[in-house]
């Protein structure tokens, strides 16, 4: 039995893992603006409550824990979070802390890489060998595969999909570069954009967007949405053209924009023969575990 904690840029999720499932039900805690005015030590001191709730709950102990592995978002490197915007961090030996209050092994990895290594062992790229998976949420991030293997540089944990520049000079990205295709194409991106155009309250679902707020007002946001497409197909169609893989799998909250006009249109752009340097291009999946799959790759370490 192993514990996966998913570390968000709005709330921590802690579920107990027994190979690729959850076992029984996570314990969520979102990060309130007060939580953010000393966010390391609210990181610590929730994420301990939630595992000694969780094992609780589940008549379990600490010796009953094999390991406990945490996603995260930013950049990763020997047990800190070196950098993650979303949440103001930098330099946070989270693993070091940790360790000293719960005793148990630890491990970090970045947030896209512990969904990809759930889907590449479990879910929807476990039949291929070279593949791209894009997490599309609160922020873009992702990882790939070649020859089955995952690409892990030596320093940081790299390959920060949703950093590459799409608009010189462009709009702030919480990275502190301007331009990013995070600031243009994650779900918070369209979100902001669409509740700045029609004028109302940002602070709504990925759901209400999808299924209520862009169908009622499919004209007014036309604009945006076609804007929203051609940043996204830029990025992935870099990706496919840099990368060659057999798949390229969508993760993060993106992952239930599959039925939506919006996913369609994107595929049918890129699938255009010359919207890539070769005109055969991959197929293109969802995440099969949704956004549970941060959670459950968490506990893979080194593909086990």
């Amino acid at each position: 039995m192993r514990i996966g904690i998913d570390l968000g840029g709005s709330h921590i999720g802690v579920g107990l893992i027994e190979e690729d499932k959850i076992v029984g039900n996570v314990k969520d805690k979102i990060l309130t603006r007060q939580d953010r005015v000393h966010i390391e030590e609210s990181i610590i001191n929730e994420i301990v409550r939630l595992v000694n709730e969780l094992l609780a709950e589940n008549n379990l102990s600490l010796k009953d824990i094999e390991l406990i592995g945490i996603a995260s978002p930013g950049t990763i490197s020997n047990g800190f979070i070196v950098k993650a915007g979303n949440l103001n961090l930098k330099n946070f030996n989270i693993v070091g802390i940790l360790k000293e209050k719960l005793n148990i092994p630890i491990y970090i990895r970045n947030d896209g890489k512990c969904a990809a290594l759930a889907e590449k062992k479990y879910g929807a790229m476990k039949n291929y060998d070279d593949c791209v998976f894009i997490n599309i949420g609160t922020g873009i991030g992702g990882a790939v595969f070649m020859g089955g293997k995952l690409l892990e540089p030596k320093r940081f944990s790299g390959f920060e999909l949703g950093h590459m520049v799409v608009n010189k000079g462009g709009r702030q990205c919480s990275c502190g570069k301007q331009g990013c295709l995070e600031a243009y194409a994650s779900i918070k991106a369209l979100r902001l954009k669409i509740s700045e155009t029609l004028d109302i309250d940002s602070d709504i679902s990925g759901q209400e967007l999808r299924e209520k707020i862009i169908p009622e007002n499919r004209e007014k946001v036309l604009q945006d949405i076609r804007t929203y497409i051609e940043y996204l197909k830029t990025g992935i169609c870099n990706y496919i053209d840099i990368f060659e893989p057999e798949v390229v799998c969508f993760g993060g909250s993106f992952s239930y924009w599959k039925e939506t006009a919006l996913y369609k249109q994107l595929i049918k752009e890129i699938m255009e023969p010359n919207a890539t340097f070769n005109a055969s291009k991959p197929d293109f999946c969802m995440a099969l575990y949704n956004n549970d799959a941060g959670i459950i790759g968490a506990t893979i370490i080194d593909g086990n």
